[in-house]
């Protein structure tokens, strides 16, 4: 967007009018329950409150026309993207579901000279899978024919770069949306080297409730130092923000509440808030060059010698994992007993039996060259009671499928547990943690959650990215009492964690379901000031109602 205004302010882009009738749309619940079921549901599985609208808009200008008449109507608005949330932020509360289906060509590639980094516009529907098999191969699916002569230039020079390149945020689930990863902020094990979705967002374009679109490119509009910032719509009127006062916490993964920090750069305020604000319907990403790896597991005496083993790793300046997991002795019994029953489980060697714990890593490797240096790793290793001769190791491309089915096995697994006891307990759930701790805190946190879950006396194993402090606690109760005292457990764990600097969310986000733990990580004060932002940039509440904040009265 070309404007001459100060950093601090943006104005708003006023999207041509077109008739709202011409936007394809499902009226009614009882058809969008009969015929289009998956768009009332996310992964959560946490129960809707009905829609009396399902739009599938094509275009920024049909998506502003479905924003405009639920304006005038009063109807709350929820952004069903790929639908692959944890906790409920696709789940709609009334009104229409505005699905961003349609959304999923790319539309530029250019190579930024100051960055040296080749940069990919993107609409918002694009899938992590889509986009790394479009960059894996230099191939981007109708973008050649409708593209400027410039972008076909760039887009030939990049198909001519001898080298490969990659995404480098890496959550769980590929079949997510982009746009979806960037409105959560989203993470995952490859965070511990290349950091969360927002180190790679270079430019965003974000359609309000009003239907005109802000476009946010990275370095160009930030907030004062006393955290001010206006918008200016197509009118000219003028909207003051406010940003929250709070301090962020001190990891390196988090997902909770709205970024806010004195001078910060504004694109920072749409990543992670989880829609509240408008819709993403552009996103440009940096690339990073690919280079081959080995992956490694390492087999430890106990989960207290795994702990030694991720802060020496930690340590060494020169050895830079891609990504740093733990299994916990738990854990491992729960895999060994499934490999047992089915040798072909985990597609594995037999985990061995003295094993208490286990660590998964990986680091740079080429096999056609000279082996790296090991010393410094075999060091911190042997000072940890282990050796590198007891590890699973493999670089070769069938070894790394093998590695991967290995670390989502657990987590399937663990799935399979519950849905078993939810026979005879329907309304049992496992709980999962989502909380870190700053890097210095990773023993003293580890020490709580054994103590009071040893306590307890429940049934749980843990596993997750220890690299950012960032463990899956995974409780798996037996019935619903069990279920009662898990919950009280839980919210003492995020208690700690937000004592000790940390969060109550680290990569899944907020929605619906976890709404109760912010009153955990922020005062009253605080929540009314996310509430006072919100309520600036969305009057009438419309986006996404009932997620992260209840705000009552704005729509019916």
């Amino acid at each position: 967007m070309n404007n001459t205004n100060s950093q601090h302010e943006i104005r708003a882009e006023t999207v041509p009018e077109i008739a709202f009738d011409t936007v394809r749309r499902i009226d009614g619940l009882e058809e969008i329950a009969a015929n289009y079921a998956p768009y009332l549901a996310d992964e959560s599985r946490l129960p809707h409150q009905g829609a009396d609208y399902l739009f599938f808009p094509n275009d920024e200008a049909e998506l502003a026309a479905v924003m405009r008449e639920m304006s005038r109507q009063g109807k709350p608005v929820t952004i069903s993207g790929a639908r692959t949330g944890l906790v409920g932020g696709a789940v709609p509360a009334g009104g229409a579901i505005v699905s961003m289906d349609r959304f999923d060509k790319v539309v530029d590639i250019r190579y930024d000279e100051g960055s040296k980094e080749w940069r990919l516009s993107v609409e918002s529907a694009v899938s992590l899978r889509d986009l790394g098999d479009w960059i894996n191969k230099k191939s981007f699916p109708g973008l050649l024919g409708r593209a400027s002569p410039e972008t076909e230039k760039q887009f030939g020079l990049f198909k001519e770069d001898p080298r490969s390149y990659f995404y480098p945020p890496d959550p769980t689930e590929m079949s997510a949306s982009l746009g979806g990863t960037v409105a959560t902020n989203a993470s995952g094990a490859a965070s511990f080297r290349y950091g969360a979705t927002r180190e790679w967002i270079r430019g965003l374009r974000v359609m309000l409730a009003s239907g005109e679109v802000l476009d946010v490119p990275r370095g160009k509009y930030f907030v004062t130092g006393d955290r001010k910032f206006t918008v200016v719509n197509g009118a000219g009127e003028r909207t003051p923000l406010t940003l929250p006062s709070y301090r962020m916490p001190e990891t390196k993964k988090n997902t909770a509440g709205f970024f806010s920090a004195p001078g910060m750069d504004l694109i920072d305020l749409f990543i992670g808030s989880e829609g509240l604000f408008g819709i993403i319907t552009r996103v440009e990403i940096a690339l990073e060059v690919w280079h081959s790896s080995i992956s490694v597991v390492q087999f430890l005496p106990s989960d207290e010698a795994a702990l030694d083993f991720v802060i020496g790793l930690r340590e060494e300046k020169d050895i830079r994992p891609e990504f740093v997991e733990f299994y916990d002795d738990g854990a491992l019994a729960l895999l060994r007993d499934r490999q047992r029953e089915n040798p072909k489980f985990i597609d594995m060697p037999p985990i061995p039996e003295d094993a208490g714990a286990a660590v998964f890593y990986d680091i740079e490797f080429d096999g056609n060259a000279a082996a790296p240096d090991f010393s410094r790793l075999e060091e911190v290793t042997r000072r940890c009671g282990a050796s590198l001769a007891q590890t699973w190791a493999g670089y070769e491309r069938r070894d790394l499928a093998r590695f991967r089915h290995f670390r989502h096995a657990l987590p399937e697994t663990v799935n399979s547990i519950i849905g078993e006891r939810k026979k005879a307990h329907p309304g049992l759930h496992k709980l999962g943690t989502d909380l870190a701790v700053p890097d210095a805190c990773l023993r003293e946190i580890w020490q709580f959650y054994k103590e009071r879950l040893a306590a307890a006396g429940l049934e749980w194993v843990v596993f997750g990215h220890i690299g950012d402090n960032h463990l899956h606690v995974n409780i798996l109760p037996k019935d619903m009492d069990e279920l009662a005292r898990g919950l009280d457990i839980y919210r003492d764990f995020a208690r700690k964690a937000v004592d000790l600097h940390g969060t109550v969310s680290a990569e899944h986000g907020i929605g619906k379901m976890k709404k109760k733990f912010l009153a955990v990580m922020f005062t009253p004060d605080e929540l009314e000031e996310m509430a006072a932002l919100k309520l600036a940039l969305d009057p009438q509440a419309m986006m996404n109602p009932g997620d992260i904040l209840d705000i009552q009265g704005a729509v019916q």
